[in-house]
């Protein structure tokens, strides 16, 4: 049932010219807090809100999470495209 109402849906969405817009469900640091303005100190960071992928010692690339919300879809969606911007994420 879920999910022919989700295809329902995107139908309904694609209609009135939406696009589904999909992305990584491990999601960088940058995608998932700082291109929201989301600052340093805000709950949604703390380790008991959010999982975050522990690097090996030595590993200087970005901190990355388990996405949190559908908005690095949005971002990532109006990165690559140009407005007007019609998605469902």
């Amino acid at each position: 049932p879920v999910s022919q109402v989700m295809e329902e849906l995107t139908a309904i969405f694609a209609d009135m010219g939406f696009a589904v817009a999909e992305g990584p469900q491990v999601e960088s640091d940058w995608f998932n807090f700082d291109a929201l303005n989301i600052p340093p100190e805000h709950p949604a960071r703390q380790e008991h809100d959010t999982f975050f992928m522990h690097r090996a010692p030595g590993d200087n690339r970005p901190p990355h999470v388990l996405r949190t919300h559908t908005s690095p879809v949005q971002i990532r969606a109006m990165m690559a495209g140009k407005p007007p911007i019609r998605v469902i994420a």
